[in-house]
């Protein structure tokens, strides 16, 4: 009787994957049985797997030698995964210090999809403090890092946004289009928003947007916490939110201006 064996096979996007990760400093381009002798795959499937990965300009063929190189598709992920990072770096000593200032629980945000992803955090001096964590996903629509970031996105995008479904949360949850378009438009103006309980009960949270350049919004900052102990200072806090995001968004641009030249 055999033993049973512990070999599994890969499914269609783990050989994606490990297609990807072949490509190296030292071997940039890559041929289709090569390929399938590393990844232990039939030539007939690296080829198509190849070819998919070329549809969406992961890979790109020279027609001359017939091997393969890495596309621009992924050159457009380095970069996005680059700048996350250089938000957090960049983020942590400001969360740091508005958190020193306010005692609440302050993060950095950004939209990935339909959820807004805290990137980096600070936590709260209190014991009793709002419940968040690393790469935590929160809805975009009631939630005041959500809003701060969608209300400074292209019509377009927020017509694409305010179309899905406005999820009630609480019964504070803003779930009428016309009321949360108004709510926008007031953030545009001010340049940040309050949001009292929309999203869970007893939390308020005070954002601000974080920008690129003039015109793209890339991030939020926030602070969350009991609605006792916010709700009274919020003017002050407001305004020392408002200036951590201008201080990220100083620091951002300027980075990216030393990086154009």
């Amino acid at each position: 009787m055999k033993a049973p064996q512990n070999k599994r096979s890969h499914t269609s996007l783990e050989n994606a994957l490990r297609a990807l990760k072949s490509f190296s400093e030292d071997e940039p381009e890559i041929g289709v049985s090569e390929l399938a002798e590393k990844l232990n795959l039939a030539a007939s499937t690296t080829h198509r797997l190849l070819t998919s990965l070329a549809a969406e300009g992961f890979v790109v063929k020279n027609q001359n030698t017939g091997k393969y190189t890495l596309g621009l598709s992924v050159l457009q992920l380095t970069n996005t995964v680059t700048e996350q990072l250089h938000i957090i770096q960049e983020s942590s000593p400001i969360l740091e210090k508005l958190t020193e200032e306010t005692g609440e629980s302050s993060h950095i945000g950004i939209i990935d999809k339909d959820d807004v992803v805290y990137l980096q955090k600070a936590d709260s001096i209190y014991p009793a403090r709002h419940d968040s964590y690393l790469g935590k996903r929160i809805p975009i629509h009631c939630t005041s890092p959500g809003q701060a970031i969608l209300a400074f996105k292209p019509e377009e995008y927020i017509d694409e946004k305010l179309s899905l479904s406005l999820k009630a949360y609480t019964k504070y949850t803003i779930t009428q289009r016309k009321e949360l378009e108004n709510k926008l438009m007031n953030i545009r103006q001010t340049g940040f928003v309050n949001s009292s309980q929309e999203y869970q009960y007893n939390i308020y949270s005070i954002g601000a947007p974080v920008f690129k350049n003039d015109k793209d919004v890339v991030a939020s900052v926030n602070i969350a916490g009991p609605v006792q102990r916010i709700k009274p200072y919020r003017k002050a806090f407001t305004e020392k939110i408002v200036e951590a995001g201008r201080q990220l968004s100083d620091i951002i641009q300027e980075r990216h201006h030393k990086e154009k030249r």
